[in-house]
Protein backbone atom coordinates (compact mmCIF):
# COMPACT_ATOMS: atom_id res chain seq x y z
CA UNK A 1 0.00 0.00 0.00
CA UNK A 2 1.49 3.47 -0.70
CA UNK A 3 2.30 6.30 1.68
CA UNK A 4 -0.55 8.24 -0.04
CA UNK A 5 -3.22 5.67 0.00
CA UNK A 6 -2.34 4.75 4.07
CA UNK A 7 -2.68 8.53 4.68
CA UNK A 8 -5.84 8.89 3.30
CA UNK A 9 -7.31 5.40 4.55
CA UNK A 10 -6.22 6.85 7.87
CA UNK A 11 -7.99 10.09 8.20
CA UNK A 12 -11.00 9.12 9.61
CA UNK A 13 -8.41 6.86 12.04
CA UNK A 14 -6.31 9.12 13.37
CA UNK A 15 -9.30 11.53 14.10
CA UNK A 16 -10.93 8.83 16.19
CA UNK A 17 -8.45 8.12 17.88
CA UNK A 18 -7.24 11.16 19.38
CA UNK A 19 -10.85 11.13 20.68
CA UNK A 20 -10.19 7.89 21.74
CA UNK A 21 -6.87 8.46 23.65
CA UNK A 22 -8.28 11.44 25.68
CA UNK A 23 -11.47 9.67 26.41
CA UNK A 24 -9.31 6.36 27.17
CA UNK A 25 -7.31 8.30 29.37
CA UNK A 26 -9.97 10.55 31.19
CA UNK A 27 -11.86 7.56 32.12
CA UNK A 28 -8.80 5.33 33.36
CA UNK A 29 -7.87 8.49 35.81
CA UNK A 30 -11.47 8.72 36.87
CA UNK A 31 -11.57 4.65 37.24
CA UNK A 32 -8.57 4.76 39.62
CA UNK A 33 -8.49 6.00 43.55
CA UNK A 34 -7.39 8.94 44.35
CA UNK A 35 -4.47 8.55 46.56
CA UNK A 36 -2.50 11.31 47.97
CA UNK A 37 0.89 11.53 47.11
CA UNK A 38 3.42 9.93 49.97
CA UNK A 39 4.85 12.67 52.28
CA UNK A 40 8.84 12.95 52.04
CA UNK A 41 10.55 11.23 55.18
CA UNK A 42 13.42 13.14 56.80
CA UNK A 43 16.71 11.05 55.43
CA UNK A 44 20.54 10.89 56.00
CA UNK A 45 22.26 12.19 53.06
CA UNK A 46 24.76 9.86 52.23
CA UNK A 47 26.39 12.28 49.40
CA UNK A 48 26.13 16.06 48.40
CA UNK A 49 25.05 16.93 44.49
CA UNK A 50 26.96 20.26 42.83
CA UNK A 51 25.15 21.56 40.02
CA UNK A 52 26.98 22.81 37.42
CA UNK A 53 24.62 24.56 35.63
CA UNK A 54 20.78 25.23 34.56
CA UNK A 55 19.62 26.51 30.21
CA UNK A 56 16.17 27.23 29.17
CA UNK A 57 15.55 24.58 26.44
CA UNK A 58 12.15 25.88 25.71
CA UNK A 59 8.66 26.46 26.13
CA UNK A 60 6.66 24.02 28.11
CA UNK A 61 3.12 23.16 26.02
CA UNK A 62 1.32 21.49 29.70
CA UNK A 63 3.61 18.40 30.60
CA UNK A 64 4.55 17.68 26.94
CA UNK A 65 8.18 17.94 27.91
CA UNK A 66 7.40 14.07 29.00
CA UNK A 67 7.64 12.69 25.66
CA UNK A 68 10.38 14.87 24.47
CA UNK A 69 13.60 13.30 26.56
CA UNK A 70 17.38 15.07 25.69
CA UNK A 71 19.84 12.84 23.63
CA UNK A 72 23.76 13.19 23.91
CA UNK A 73 25.87 12.75 21.23
CA UNK A 74 29.48 12.81 21.67
CA UNK A 75 30.21 16.72 23.41
CA UNK A 76 26.46 17.59 22.72
CA UNK A 77 23.24 16.71 24.39
CA UNK A 78 20.45 18.11 22.08
CA UNK A 79 16.63 18.95 23.46
CA UNK A 80 13.30 19.77 21.42
CA UNK A 81 10.52 21.49 22.95
CA UNK A 82 6.95 20.83 21.92
CA UNK A 83 7.06 23.70 19.63
CA UNK A 84 10.04 22.37 17.25
CA UNK A 85 12.58 24.33 19.38
CA UNK A 86 15.64 21.80 18.81
CA UNK A 87 19.04 22.82 20.56
CA UNK A 88 22.76 21.27 20.90
CA UNK A 89 24.39 22.19 24.31
CA UNK A 90 27.69 21.75 25.09
CA UNK A 91 27.26 18.82 27.98
CA UNK A 92 29.84 19.72 29.88
CA UNK A 93 29.58 23.73 29.85
CA UNK A 94 25.75 24.31 29.14
CA UNK A 95 27.29 26.53 26.29
CA UNK A 96 24.76 26.34 22.99
CA UNK A 97 26.69 25.03 20.10
CA UNK A 98 23.26 24.81 17.67
CA UNK A 99 19.82 26.29 17.65
CA UNK A 100 17.26 25.11 15.09
CA UNK A 101 13.57 26.34 15.06
CA UNK A 102 11.29 23.94 13.15
CA UNK A 103 7.98 26.14 13.97
CA UNK A 104 6.79 22.22 14.10
CA UNK A 105 5.06 20.61 16.88
CA UNK A 106 7.27 18.04 18.15
CA UNK A 107 6.37 15.29 20.06
CA UNK A 108 8.80 12.62 20.03
CA UNK A 109 12.18 12.28 20.38
CA UNK A 110 15.07 13.46 20.81
CA UNK A 111 17.08 10.32 18.93
CA UNK A 112 20.73 11.08 18.42
CA UNK A 113 23.14 8.22 16.90
CA UNK A 114 25.16 7.88 13.76
CA UNK A 115 25.58 11.41 13.09
CA UNK A 116 21.89 12.49 12.83
CA UNK A 117 19.16 13.79 15.04
CA UNK A 118 15.52 12.66 14.85
CA UNK A 119 12.33 13.65 15.62
CA UNK A 120 8.79 12.92 15.31
CA UNK A 121 5.88 15.72 15.31
CA UNK A 122 2.29 15.80 16.06
CA UNK A 123 1.22 16.14 12.35
CA UNK A 124 2.49 13.34 11.46
CA UNK A 125 6.32 13.63 9.94
CA UNK A 126 9.52 12.75 10.66
CA UNK A 127 12.90 15.29 10.36
CA UNK A 128 16.10 14.12 10.43
CA UNK A 129 18.55 16.96 10.96
CA UNK A 130 23.04 17.03 11.12
CA UNK A 131 24.12 16.51 14.06
CA UNK A 132 26.87 18.93 13.71
CA UNK A 133 25.14 21.63 13.07
CA UNK A 134 21.08 21.07 12.98
CA UNK A 135 20.68 21.44 9.38
CA UNK A 136 17.87 19.92 8.00
CA UNK A 137 18.32 16.03 6.00
CA UNK A 138 15.00 15.44 4.94
CA UNK A 139 11.25 14.89 6.48
CA UNK A 140 9.27 12.08 5.60
CA UNK A 141 5.47 11.35 6.51
CA UNK A 142 3.98 8.76 8.21
CA UNK A 143 0.22 8.12 9.16
CA UNK A 144 0.04 9.84 12.44
CA UNK A 145 1.68 11.74 15.56
CA UNK A 146 4.87 10.38 16.51
CA UNK A 147 4.47 10.01 20.42
CA UNK A 148 8.36 7.89 21.19
CA UNK A 149 11.85 8.47 19.95
CA UNK A 150 12.69 6.90 16.94
CA UNK A 151 15.59 3.75 16.90
CA UNK A 152 17.96 3.67 14.30
CA UNK A 153 20.11 0.54 13.31
CA UNK A 154 21.61 -1.01 9.92
CA UNK A 155 21.26 2.25 8.02
CA UNK A 156 17.27 2.53 8.75
CA UNK A 157 14.82 4.74 11.07
CA UNK A 158 12.27 2.73 12.76
CA UNK A 159 9.45 4.88 13.58
CA UNK A 160 6.24 3.51 15.96
CA UNK A 161 2.97 5.92 15.43
CA UNK A 162 -0.03 6.55 17.43
CA UNK A 163 -2.41 4.38 15.37
CA UNK A 164 -0.34 1.45 15.75
CA UNK A 165 1.84 1.29 12.64
CA UNK A 166 6.06 0.73 12.81
CA UNK A 167 7.76 2.00 9.87
CA UNK A 168 11.49 1.08 8.84
CA UNK A 169 12.40 4.31 6.66
CA UNK A 170 15.90 4.55 5.00
CA UNK A 171 18.30 6.47 7.15
CA UNK A 172 20.33 7.91 3.89
CA UNK A 173 17.00 9.44 2.32
CA UNK A 174 13.75 8.94 4.76
CA UNK A 175 12.18 6.92 1.76
CA UNK A 176 9.68 4.10 3.22
CA UNK A 177 11.03 0.68 2.94
CA UNK A 178 8.38 -0.99 4.62
CA UNK A 179 5.41 -0.62 7.53
CA UNK A 180 3.88 -3.03 10.00
CA UNK A 181 0.69 -2.45 11.18
CA UNK A 182 -1.20 -3.48 14.33
CA UNK A 183 -5.24 -3.19 14.80
CA UNK A 184 -5.74 -0.87 18.18
CA UNK A 185 -7.80 -1.86 20.95
CA UNK A 186 -10.96 0.45 21.36
CA UNK A 187 -9.40 1.99 24.19
CA UNK A 188 -5.87 2.65 24.60
CA UNK A 189 -3.47 4.83 26.90
CA UNK A 190 -1.90 8.14 25.07
CA UNK A 191 1.77 7.61 24.49
CA UNK A 192 3.53 4.60 22.46
CA UNK A 193 6.52 2.39 23.32
CA UNK A 194 9.42 3.60 21.62
CA UNK A 195 10.92 0.90 19.29
CA UNK A 196 14.58 -0.10 20.00
CA UNK A 197 17.53 -1.14 17.25
CA UNK A 198 20.29 -3.42 17.19
CA UNK A 199 21.85 -6.49 15.35
CA UNK A 200 19.54 -6.43 12.62
CA UNK A 201 16.41 -6.20 14.71
CA UNK A 202 13.50 -3.89 15.74
CA UNK A 203 11.75 -4.73 18.77
CA UNK A 204 8.03 -2.85 19.80
CA UNK A 205 5.58 -2.95 22.25
CA UNK A 206 1.82 -2.28 21.01
CA UNK A 207 -1.44 -1.26 23.11
CA UNK A 208 -2.63 -4.63 22.14
CA UNK A 209 -0.49 -5.79 25.07
CA UNK A 210 2.04 -7.77 22.89
CA UNK A 211 5.75 -7.24 22.25
CA UNK A 212 7.62 -8.14 18.47
CA UNK A 213 10.52 -8.37 17.00
CA UNK A 214 11.32 -7.33 13.50
CA UNK A 215 13.67 -8.03 11.03
CA UNK A 216 15.08 -4.01 10.32
CA UNK A 217 15.97 -4.51 6.98
CA UNK A 218 12.62 -5.70 5.26
CA UNK A 219 10.14 -5.51 8.39
CA UNK A 220 9.15 -9.10 8.39
CA UNK A 221 7.71 -10.49 11.72
CA UNK A 222 10.05 -12.55 14.04
CA UNK A 223 8.25 -13.32 16.95
CA UNK A 224 5.97 -11.89 19.46
CA UNK A 225 4.69 -12.59 22.64
CA UNK A 226 2.00 -11.21 25.27
CA UNK A 227 2.69 -8.86 28.00
CA UNK A 228 -0.40 -8.20 29.15
CA UNK A 229 -3.92 -9.97 28.60
CA UNK A 230 -7.35 -8.21 28.81
CA UNK A 231 -9.56 -8.91 31.40
CA UNK A 232 -12.95 -7.22 32.40
CA UNK A 233 -15.73 -6.29 30.43
CA UNK A 234 -15.23 -3.10 30.61
CA UNK A 235 -13.45 -1.22 27.44
CA UNK A 236 -11.15 0.54 30.26
CA UNK A 237 -10.68 -2.75 32.33
CA UNK A 238 -9.23 -4.27 29.20
CA UNK A 239 -6.39 -2.02 28.56
CA UNK A 240 -3.07 -3.58 28.29
CA UNK A 241 -0.76 -1.27 26.46
CA UNK A 242 2.91 -1.71 26.60
CA UNK A 243 3.76 2.14 26.61
CA UNK A 244 7.04 1.09 28.38
CA UNK A 245 10.47 1.19 26.44
CA UNK A 246 11.91 -2.78 26.07
CA UNK A 247 15.34 -2.96 27.25
CA UNK A 248 18.02 -5.44 25.60
CA UNK A 249 20.99 -6.41 28.06
CA UNK A 250 22.92 -9.02 26.72
CA UNK A 251 20.99 -11.89 24.77
CA UNK A 252 18.07 -11.03 26.56
CA UNK A 253 15.15 -8.77 26.50
CA UNK A 254 13.06 -6.71 29.11
CA UNK A 255 9.99 -5.86 28.98
CA UNK A 256 7.20 -4.72 30.99
CA UNK A 257 3.30 -3.69 30.23
CA UNK A 258 0.68 -1.95 31.81
CA UNK A 259 -1.45 -4.25 34.07
CA UNK A 260 0.37 -7.38 33.38
CA UNK A 261 3.71 -8.43 33.58
CA UNK A 262 7.28 -7.58 33.63
CA UNK A 263 9.22 -10.10 31.43
CA UNK A 264 12.47 -11.47 30.25
CA UNK A 265 12.82 -13.04 26.69
CA UNK A 266 15.81 -14.26 24.72
CA UNK A 267 15.99 -11.56 22.26
CA UNK A 268 17.02 -14.13 19.26
CA UNK A 269 13.58 -16.28 19.28
CA UNK A 270 10.99 -14.66 21.84
CA UNK A 271 11.44 -17.43 24.11
CA UNK A 272 10.30 -16.81 27.89
CA UNK A 273 12.51 -16.84 30.35
CA UNK A 274 10.52 -15.12 33.31
CA UNK A 275 7.85 -12.96 34.22
CA UNK A 276 6.45 -11.06 37.09
CA UNK A 277 3.28 -9.80 38.04
CA UNK A 278 3.18 -6.00 37.73
CA UNK A 279 2.06 -3.05 36.26
CA UNK A 280 4.63 -0.75 34.55
CA UNK A 281 4.43 2.34 32.35
CA UNK A 282 7.75 3.44 32.58
CA UNK A 283 10.88 1.99 30.82
CA UNK A 284 13.15 -1.19 32.95
CA UNK A 285 16.21 -0.35 34.29
CA UNK A 286 18.22 -3.19 33.76
CA UNK A 287 22.18 -4.23 35.28
CA UNK A 288 24.38 -7.23 35.89
CA UNK A 289 22.58 -8.30 38.39
CA UNK A 290 18.75 -6.36 38.68
CA UNK A 291 15.66 -5.43 36.55
CA UNK A 292 14.11 -2.22 38.46
CA UNK A 293 10.90 -1.43 37.76
CA UNK A 294 8.93 2.02 38.59
CA UNK A 295 4.99 0.90 38.81
CA UNK A 296 2.04 2.84 38.31
CA UNK A 297 1.49 3.06 42.11
CA UNK A 298 5.15 4.49 42.41
CA UNK A 299 6.67 1.86 44.59
CA UNK A 300 10.39 0.76 42.78
CA UNK A 301 10.44 -2.75 42.85
CA UNK A 302 13.94 -4.65 42.05
CA UNK A 303 13.78 -8.14 40.45
CA UNK A 304 16.50 -10.67 40.36
CA UNK A 305 17.91 -10.61 36.01
CA UNK A 306 18.37 -14.12 36.04
CA UNK A 307 15.58 -15.37 37.93
CA UNK A 308 12.83 -12.37 38.00
CA UNK A 309 12.14 -12.78 41.90
CA UNK A 310 11.30 -9.96 43.96
CA UNK A 311 14.55 -8.92 45.79
CA UNK A 312 13.27 -5.78 47.20
CA UNK A 313 10.22 -3.37 47.15
CA UNK A 314 10.45 0.08 47.96
CA UNK A 315 7.06 2.45 49.02
CA UNK A 316 8.27 5.67 50.31
CA UNK A 317 7.89 7.36 46.70
CA UNK A 318 4.22 6.17 46.36
CA UNK A 319 1.79 8.14 44.30
CA UNK A 320 4.68 10.56 43.85
CA UNK A 321 4.04 10.06 39.48
CA UNK A 322 7.61 8.79 39.13
CA UNK A 323 10.04 8.88 36.39
CA UNK A 324 11.81 5.94 34.99
CA UNK A 325 15.11 5.09 36.97
CA UNK A 326 18.50 5.85 35.57
CA UNK A 327 21.71 3.96 37.01
CA UNK A 328 24.31 5.69 39.08
CA UNK A 329 26.76 2.95 40.12
CA UNK A 330 25.48 2.13 43.42
CA UNK A 331 22.46 4.00 43.15
CA UNK A 332 19.45 4.23 40.79
CA UNK A 333 17.85 7.97 40.34
CA UNK A 334 14.13 8.62 39.63
CA UNK A 335 12.44 12.11 39.56
CA UNK A 336 8.80 13.04 40.82
CA UNK A 337 6.19 15.21 40.31
CA UNK A 338 7.18 17.99 42.77
CA UNK A 339 10.68 18.71 41.31
CA UNK A 340 12.64 16.14 43.26
CA UNK A 341 14.96 13.58 42.29
CA UNK A 342 16.10 10.62 44.52
CA UNK A 343 19.17 8.43 45.27
CA UNK A 344 17.92 4.92 46.27
CA UNK A 345 20.52 2.18 47.38
CA UNK A 346 20.67 -0.60 44.93
CA UNK A 347 20.98 -3.30 47.55
CA UNK A 348 18.00 -1.88 49.75
CA UNK A 349 15.84 0.87 48.39
CA UNK A 350 16.76 3.22 50.72
CA UNK A 351 17.04 6.43 50.21
CA UNK A 352 20.56 7.77 50.53
CA UNK A 353 20.39 11.11 48.67
CA UNK A 354 17.54 13.95 47.22
CA UNK A 355 17.83 17.26 45.51
CA UNK A 356 14.80 19.91 44.63
CA UNK A 357 15.16 21.05 40.81
CA UNK A 358 11.95 23.01 40.81
CA UNK A 359 8.59 23.23 41.42
CA UNK A 360 7.09 21.81 38.43
CA UNK A 361 8.07 18.14 38.64
CA UNK A 362 10.98 16.42 36.84
CA UNK A 363 9.80 15.42 33.29
CA UNK A 364 11.52 11.86 32.18
CA UNK A 365 14.30 9.81 33.31
CA UNK A 366 17.25 11.23 34.25
CA UNK A 367 20.65 10.95 31.93
CA UNK A 368 23.72 9.76 33.52
CA UNK A 369 27.13 9.85 32.10
CA UNK A 370 30.45 9.03 33.81
CA UNK A 371 30.89 12.98 34.94
CA UNK A 372 27.45 14.72 34.60
CA UNK A 373 23.63 14.00 35.27
CA UNK A 374 21.14 15.16 33.59
CA UNK A 375 17.52 15.98 34.41
CA UNK A 376 14.67 18.61 32.72
CA UNK A 377 11.76 19.96 34.07
CA UNK A 378 8.21 20.35 33.22
CA UNK A 379 8.80 24.06 32.73
CA UNK A 380 11.31 23.77 30.40
CA UNK A 381 14.88 23.67 32.19
CA UNK A 382 17.37 21.34 31.76
CA UNK A 383 19.64 20.67 34.89
CA UNK A 384 22.94 19.36 34.65
CA UNK A 385 24.57 17.87 38.10
CA UNK A 386 28.30 16.93 38.44
CA UNK A 387 27.70 12.93 39.15
CA UNK A 388 28.87 12.26 43.11
CA UNK A 389 30.68 8.68 41.22
CA UNK A 390 32.74 10.54 39.40
CA UNK A 391 36.64 10.97 40.14
CA UNK A 392 38.79 13.47 38.30
CA UNK A 393 41.93 11.69 37.27
CA UNK A 394 45.50 13.47 37.81
CA UNK A 395 47.17 13.88 34.36
CA UNK A 396 49.84 15.86 35.27
CA UNK A 397 53.20 14.05 34.60
CA UNK A 398 54.98 12.79 37.74
CA UNK A 399 58.45 13.75 38.37
CA UNK A 400 61.06 11.04 39.20
CA UNK A 401 61.49 13.86 43.14
CA UNK A 402 57.90 12.22 43.77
Amino acid sequence: MSLKNQLSTAKVTISKLAMISSIALLAACAEAPLNEPTELADIQEKFELDREWREVIGNSDDEQFNSLVPAIWEDKIITADPTGLVTAFNKMTGDVIWEKNLELALSGGVTADAGVVALGTKDAEVILLDVKDGSEQWRSEVTSEVLAPPAIDGGKLVVRTADGQIFGLDLQTGKQDWFYDRVLPKLTLRGTSAPIATGGLAVSGFANGKIAAFNIQNGDLLWEQRLSTPRGSSDISRIVDVDANPVIYGANLYAAGYDGYAIALDLQNGRFLWRHSTSVLRAPLVDTNRVYLVNTDGEVEALDRLSGELVWKAEGLKYRNLTGAADNGNSIIVGDFEGYLHWLDKSTGEIVARIHLDDYGVAGAPIVTSEMIYATSRYGYLYAFKNPNFQSIDTRPVLDSE
